[in-house]
This record gives structure tokens, C-alpha cells and sequence, in this order.
């Protein structure tokens, strides 16, 4: 069984910044913003959200399928995905276009501001759909605006339940595009930053837009994450972990989402294991980090990822 991932593959150049975002940037002077951040470090990855949570997936024994368009410049990223044996298939070079690229700061709070520039993505709107007859889920991963549009309606006329997780391209759609999304998706998920965009464009709280979909998964960082079915919420706690680097956290938490969906799972457990998958990504720097499948197992099947590292 295949889960279908359409989103991006990117460079990513991650600047990591001691101070505070909140110490720098003032409310009152955003419409003539001219500042600059220290970097204490900085590193060259491999990202995308695509990618991250085909890595999460892959994590866990599944069997991601990348659907999305990279540049001349991909053969490198192509082999490391490869390497980590996640299939490319689903992956159109053009060679005309630069791949995805990235650069992002993060505070010592965990906050997070980023560029990104879409390359090859921008036209993968125009891809065919991939000759996989066994996928049985997938996601709407953060991409561009026409790219996610029409993979949403590849998706719904190939019947292939999915995750609706607009992320930073939140701010790219109406708020009646973003309600038909959530109609048209199995589930929905986003950050609390998100989750306030979300409601300033549609005027629908998560518990509201909960009673549109059969789910909405909400992530809050070092505190674990919140799900909503039908008004009501369940909290899932984050594990007791030494975080490093909460790049592609959200990611992780996504690929454990898809995990829990592939086996018809009930929306809590896939939180669980979403959750604890953040966790486990947080604890390492940079994008690769390694977990036993039977932790994530275990703390579904005791209700709580609490204790899944005992």
C-alpha cells in the first residue's frame, strides 16, 4: 500500500539565531521593517515538507510516494532520497528550473521565519497522476496555490481520502477555498500559528471546522498536540524530550498521522503517533533522526506517548 505525499522537495538553509524574535521585531514598526538577525550557526539540508514526512513515514515501514516536480539541480537530493529508500517515481525533473529552496531562522524559542522560493514546484500543477494503483491515503502538504488546488481535485477524483495541511500557504487562499478544502479532505492539520490564520480567514475556530471534516489535528510545539472531532477535543501530551531542533517537527508529527491513517487508526491514535514523532525529530539536528517503530507502536497502544522512550 502506497500513501501519496504532494508537496515539496527543497534546500534548505537553516540559520539559528540565540536571541529572541520577540526581543527584535516590534508590533508598531512591521509596515517599515528593516532588520537584521545575528546567525550564531548555520547548515545546509535536505527539505521540503514532502520529503520530511516521506522520511517520517518511511520511519515507521511505510511506503511513501513523492508527487511533486524538482530542477536541473535535484540529482543529489534524488539520491539521498534513494539512499534513505524512499522511492522517486512519483518525482518529475525539469530541467529547466532550479529545485525548491528554503532559508530559515530559528529563535531559541523554537520560533521559526522562513523564504522560500517554489523553482520547479511552481508548475507542478501540470503533473500526471502517478501510475500506482495501491495508494490507499495521502496528504496536501504545503506547496504553491495552483499546485495545491489541483493536486486537491486529483485527489478527490481518484477517490483517495487525505490530509488538508495548508501550513504556510494558508494566507494564499480565500476563506471559502479553505472551508471547501476542509469539506473536500478525511482530515485537517496545522500549528497554532496557523490555526489563527485559518480562523481569521474563514471565522471558524478548529472545534468549529471540526464539525466539516472528520478531524483537525493541532500542533503546540513543545506541548504536544490537540485533536478535534465533531466540537470536541482530545489532548495529547508531548513526550519528555531534550529538543535541539525543532525544524520539519511538524513534519515528523505528519508522517506519524499518515502512519496511523494507512492502518485505520481513530484520530487520537494517529495524534499519539504524530506526537510522538515530532518528538522524536526535535531531539536531532538537522532532518535525519531514527526511531524504533515499536516505541511509536507501543505508545499507541497504551493511549499516551508519555512513556514511549522507556
Amino acid at each position: 500500500m502506497s500513501v501519496i505525499i504532494s508537496g515539496s522537495i527543497a534546500y534548505d538553509t537553516v540559520f539559528t539565531h540565540e536571541g529572541r524574535f520577540a526581543d527584535t521585531l516590534r508590533a508598531e514598526a512591521l509596515d517599515r521593517l528593516n532588520v537584521t538577525l545575528q546567525a550564531d550557526s548555520m547548515r545546509r539540508t535536505y527539505g521540503g515538507c514532502a520529503a520530511n514526512i516521506a522520511y517520517s513515514l518511511k520511519q515507521l515501514g511505510g511506503d511513501p510516494l513523492v508527487w511533486t516536480a524538482v530542477g536541473r539541480d535535484a540529482d543529489d537530493y534524488l539520491r539521498h532520497l534513494e539512499r534513505q529508500g524512499i522511492r522517486t517515481d512519483g518525482v518529475t525533473v525539469m530541467p529547466n528550473e532550479w529545485t525548491a529552496q528554503c532559508m530559515i531562522t530559528t529563535d531559541r524559542d523554537g520560533n521559526q521565519l522562513a523564504t522560500f522560493s517554489p523553482g520547479a514546484m511552481a508548475h507542478a500543477d501540470r503533473l500526471p497522476w502517478p501510475d500506482d494503483t495501491g495508494i490507499v491515503c495521502g496528504i496536501l502538504a504545503p506547496s504553491v496555490r495552483s499546485t495545491l488546488l489541483a493536486h486537491a481535485k486529483a485527489f478527490v477524483s481518484h477517490g483517495i481520502p487525505f490530509i488538508f495541511d495548508p501550513g504556510q500557504t494558508t494566507p494564499l487562499f480565500s476563506g471559502d477555498e479553505l472551508l471547501a478544502l476542509t469539506r473536500a479532505a478525511a482530515c485537517v492539520a496545522f500549528s497554532d500559528y496557523e490555526a489563527l490564520m485559518i480562523e481569521e480567514h474563514t471565522s471558524l475556530s478548529p472545534a468549529e471546522l471540526s464539525r466539516l471534516t472528520g478531524a483537525v489535528f493541532c500542533t503546540h510545539g513543545s506541548q504536544g498536540s490537540s485533536v478535534w472531532q465533531k466540537g470536541e477535543e482530545t489532548v495529547i501530551p508531548a513526550p519528555k524530550v531534550e529538543a535541539v531542533d525543532p525544524v520539519g517537527a511538524g513534519d515528523a508529527y505528519r508522517g506519524g498521522l499518515l502512519w496511523g491513517m494507512e492502518r485505520g487508526l481513530d484520530a487520537v491514535s494517529c495524534a499519539i503517533a504524530g506526537t510522538v514523532m515530532g518528538a522524536a525529530k526535535a531531539t536531532a539536528t538537522g532532518p535525519s533522526y531514527r526511531i524504533n517503530a515499536e516505541l511509536v507502536e507501543k505508545a499507541v497502544r497504551e493511549g499516551t506517548p508519555f512513556d514511549c522512550w522507556s
